[in-house]
This record gives C-alpha cells, structure tokens and sequence, in this order.
C-alpha cells in the first residue's frame, strides 16, 4: 500500500512537472509589454513568483491583447494572461480559480478635462468612446453597451493607438486601466496628455487562463495552489508594494 501511495505521488509530480507538449516549455502570451522592454509588470512578477520552484519551465512572449486570446484559443500557447473572467469565454478557455489581481476600470478623457467618474453613463451618453479590440470592461460597461448608451465604439489594437485618438479628440473618452494607459502614455512622445477620470467605475479580478485544446487542469491546480501560497506568506502583498508607484492596484 505505501508502495503504491509513492508511485501514485511520482506519477502526480511528473505529471505537473512535464510540459504541457512534448519537448517543450509552457508558453505563456501576455500583453505585459515590459516583457519587451527587458522587465516586467505586476502579473508576471506575481506569476513568476508563484511558480518558483514548482518544476514548471515556463516561456512568456508579449503580444498584442487580441492575439494573446487567440493563440491560447487554438491552442499555440498555453495560456494567457491578465484576463478577466466572463461565461463566454469560460467556454473557450480554462481560467485559474485564484485570481492573479484586483484591477480597476476608468474612464480616461483629455487632460484637464472635468469629468466625474461617478456620472460617467450620464456623461458619455451618445459620445464617442474608445476600447481595444477584444477587450472586456466589466458588467457595468457591458449593460451600458447593450444599452446603446454610446455614439460609437472604436476598438483598436493597441493601449497606445487608443490614447492618440483620445489625445487627438477623434474620440470624447477611452475604458482601460491605469496600469496599462500609463505604461502606453510612458512609451509616446506626446506626453501625458489624457488621465483616469475618479472614482473607478468598476473593480475586477484578473485571471491567468489556458487553452482548452488539451488537458491544462493539472497545470491550472498548481498555479492555483502557488498563488494562495503567495498570498499566504506575504509575498504577494510585498509584491503589490513594490508595483504601487504609478499605479493604484
């Protein structure tokens, strides 16, 4: 019987210790861009963190936000992240039950712009606003659309291209966070020239989510199982210091 619970258990490890394909490394897909810039952001500090030590060898490549979606769809990486959590996509990926952050979404408007983020339905009524494609926004977002509330909704494909419409006025508000409106703002020349109008309109947990093309369930446990001990022993909230200047997760 012992015999056959050690057996059992190195079976389990190897299991979570081999890579989701053959011969290679996971692949995570991110829109982090620091990735890029030889960094890194909050969700993959924390993920990073998480996995350390657990036997994973884990590759991270930054994409745009729509392709990060669709190469975990089809199964060319095995998972993404930071992703929000809807019942649409539940049916096309596996989400880890253990959230990787909290965020906010705010309207953003031109600098110096009054805007008050508490009336943010009244104010945008039949304007113009602005997304990136493929992006979610919460439920409250989500109800407005459905509502018609909006003019028009332009979906482009980066934080950066959104942020030069609305600084160029081509449309009157954007959705977003600071964390990524910030980093888009930091990598053009035009200066800081729109800002998060307050309070946030709505707060959302962040997910790290895998492919379902094949089975990631024993890899999703283990990041899972990372992640509470993350929070556990304080790392993570020292984590969440260390990403706080600049930003307000």
């Amino acid at each position: 019987m012992r015999v056959g619970k050690c057996l059992a258990g190195l079976a389990l490890c190897a299991l979570l210790a081999a890579p989701a394909r053959a011969g290679q490394d996971l692949v995570f897909d991110t829109d982090d861009v620091k990735l890029q810039q030889g960094g890194e952001g909050p969700f993959t500090a924390v993920l990073m963190e998480a996995l350390a030590g657990s036997g994973l060898s884990v590759t991270y490549h930054a994409r745009p936000w729509a392709r990060c979606f669709e190469e975990t769809r089809t199964g060319e990486a095995d998972g993404l992240f930071a992703i929000y959590r809807t019942a649409e996509r539940e049916k096309q990926l596996l989400f880890s039950n253990e959230p990787i952050y909290l965020d906010r979404e705010h309207v953003f408007v031109r600098r110096g712009e009054p805007f008050d983020g508490a009336r943010w339905r009244d104010l945008l009524r039949g304007k113009r606003i602005g997304i990136v494609n493929g992006s979610y926004h919460g439920r409250l977002y989500q109800e407005a659309v459905e509502q018609n509330l909006f003019a028009s909704i332009e979906m482009v494909n980066s934080p950066e291209s959104l942020a030069s419409m609305l600084a160029a006025g081509r449309i009157d508000a954007a959705f977003s966070t600071i964390q990524q409106m910030n980093e888009a703002m930091s990598r053009m020349r035009s200066g800081p020239a729109i800002e998060a109008a307050q309070p946030a309109i709505d707060t959302l947990p962040v997910y790290l989510a895998f492919t379902r093309k094949r089975d990631m369930s024993a890899v999703r446990d283990l990041v899972d199982r990372g992640l509470r001990k993350l929070k556990e022993d304080g790392r993570y909230d020292a984590l969440r210091e260390r990403f706080a200047s600049g930003d307000e997760h």
